[in-house]
């Protein structure tokens, strides 16, 4: 029998039977499943990144430290000067010549953000002193500390509540972290000179860690308080840092290390 132009106008299209398992997942789960594996990945790229980053820093430091006679402050100038580039062009990026204007504007919240910057001036020239007295490998373990400073600031700061096994993984840090400080002041062989060294790398790294850990605690009350982007607290670190950083080399060694120091 040939069908009539009103029973084929009416045939519809049937689509393949859907599977059990399809039938029955959610959209959420299928979704979860495809961004999840996304995100693994971006977590372990992150981590891998954070690896390389603390130990070659670790070692170029150490390395620069004995490569002749310089100044580490002009090496902390040079690190701030790139960054205010960088968050000046971001800046742009983001809200042009307005919001470069606006982070630049003189205010109390701008004023706010010179603690951290001294903090963080700190914080840098003490990495270098240490590395001139420790060795890469006991710098980098020592400079883990930081972990702990900032955990203890972030309870007594910002109140946070910290679980049960992130105080035992601070416990385990700290016990690690005194084993390597134990095993270098009782294993120099080279007498009380280099003890002395080991005694002031120590306290160089120890006053790094504590300046880290307040410095990116305040930084972070005060981003959560603020309305300013991140950018712009930023480049005000960044300009204060230079400020402070350019007086401190002028006081040590006037313009002449303007030449050489850099």
């Amino acid at each position: 029998m040939v069908p009539t132009e009103s029973q084929k106008s009416a045939k519809v299209d049937v689509e393949a039977p859907m599977s059990l398992a399809e039938a029955t997942k959610p959209p959420a789960a299928a979704e979860a499943s495809s961004g999840g594996g996304s995100s693994a990945k971006v977590k372990w790229c992150v981590l891998a990144f954070l690896v390389l980053q603390n130990s070659g820093a670790s070692i170029l430091m150490r390395e620069s430290r004995s490569a002749g006679a310089w100044s580490p402050q002009t090496a902390v100038i040079m690190q701030e000067a790139i960054k205010a580039v960088v968050c000046v062009f971001l800046l742009l990026r983001d809200g042009g010549l307005a919001s470069v204007r606006g982070a630049l504007v003189p205010s109390v919240e701008a004023l706010k953000t010179s603690v951290p910057a001294l903090l963080y001036l700190l914080q840098n020239n003490m990495q270098y002193v240490a590395v001139g007295y420790l060795d890469a490998a006991t710098y980098a373990v020592l400079y883990q500390f930081k972990i702990l400073t900032a955990a203890l600031m972030s309870v007594a700061i910002l109140r946070k509540a910290l679980s049960l096994g992130q105080w035992f993984a601070l416990i385990v840090l700290t016990g690690g972290a005194s084993v390597v400080i134990l095993s270098q002041m009782t294993g120099s062989a080279a007498g009380a000179a280099q003890q002395g060294g080991v005694i002031t790398g120590v306290i160089a790294v120890l006053s790094a860690c504590m300046a880290s850990g307040l410095a990116g605690v305040y930084f972070e009350k005060l981003l959560k308080g603020s309305t300013m982007s991140l950018w712009a607290r930023n480049l005000q670190l960044a300009l204060y840092s230079l400020i402070v950083g350019f007086a401190g080399l002028y006081q040590e060694g006037g313009v002449d290390l303007l030449g050489a120091g850099f």
